[in-house]
């Protein structure tokens, strides 16, 4: 399930921190749980779990997209400037087909302030649109809309290393997080699991230079942590089931926290 969300701005100085991915997934799940607190405790607390207790949340949603020359990054600051009297999100669930026009109407007429502490913006719902999936092939281009997050860490690590196109276990860690993902849901509906032959499975960056984006999550708190993740296009070679796990639940890790929403380019 797929859906464009535009909301209506003011069209007047607004200040946005460039960290606001932590914020708007939590305006998310504040949005599902005014409607239906266990389905949004459900997908906080506990998601989509496997047989090794590995959970996922199953959603994503891509970076916030405004107009042409209506925002600025604020020199030598974490902060940009919106001047946008509109502004677009693309929201994606794996969820049951009965669910999706319950889930897609809770978020009518909703207002969200998006930010933190020091600075936030304002913005409402306006039309919220339904988007079909293309025909899917074992083929696909993808162009990403937020950043994929592919990381590792091994016991000699203290840190997550966060890993680009190209670095020797990307492939595998990219299609291991995605079957995981495709699996966990799939039990939770009907027990079934599918195996997947490493073999079949391809990932190729089409883009030269991946663009980094590194993230702050939960900013300000003695919780906080930094993301990287990278925006690029890139083919997939995969059961057209499998990529439709990752379009409606993101490629990569982490995607409830707004990264690896992806659309298909042909």
């Amino acid at each position: 399930m797929r859906i464009k969300i535009e909301f209506k701005l003011s069209g007047k100085r607004q200040v946005l921190p460039l960290n606001y991915q932590y914020p708007l997934s939590a305006w998310i799940y504040k949005v599902l749980a005014r409607a239906d607190m266990k389905f949004a405790e459900f997908l906080h607390e506990q998601g989509f779990r496997m047989e090794n207790q590995k959970t996922f949340k199953l959603f994503t949603f891509s970076n916030l997209q405004f107009p042409t020359n209506t925002f600025r990054v604020i020199k030598g600051t974490d902060r940009m400037e919106i001047f946008a009297e509109r502004a677009k999100l693309i929201l994606a669930f794996q969820i049951p087909v009965t669910a999706e026009k319950f889930v897609s109407g809770l978020f009518s007429d909703q207002r969200a302030e998006i930010g933190d502490r020091i600075s936030k913006i304002e913005m409402e719902v306006g039309t919220i649109e339904m988007l079909a999936l293309p025909v899917l092939a074992e083929r696909m281009i993808i162009r990403t809309l937020s950043p994929v997050v592919v990381s590792k860490k091994t016991e000699t690590d203290k840190q997550e290393q966060y890993l680009k196109p190209g670095d020797l276990e990307y492939e595998a860690l990219f299609f291991k997080n995605l079957t995981d993902k495709h699996n966990a849901y799939n039990r939770h509906i009907s027990q079934d699991e599918e195996l997947f032959e490493p073999a079949n499975l391809h990932f190729r960056c089409l883009s030269q230079n991946p663009k980094s984006q590194l993230q702050l999550i939960k900013a300000f708190t003695d919780a906080e942590v930094k993301v990287r993740g990278y925006r690029f296009d890139f083919e997939i070679i995969a059961p057209p089931s499998l990529i439709k796990t990752g379009l409606d639940s993101g490629f990569g890790a982490m995607n409830a926290l707004g990264f690896g929403c992806g659309e298909v380019q042909r």
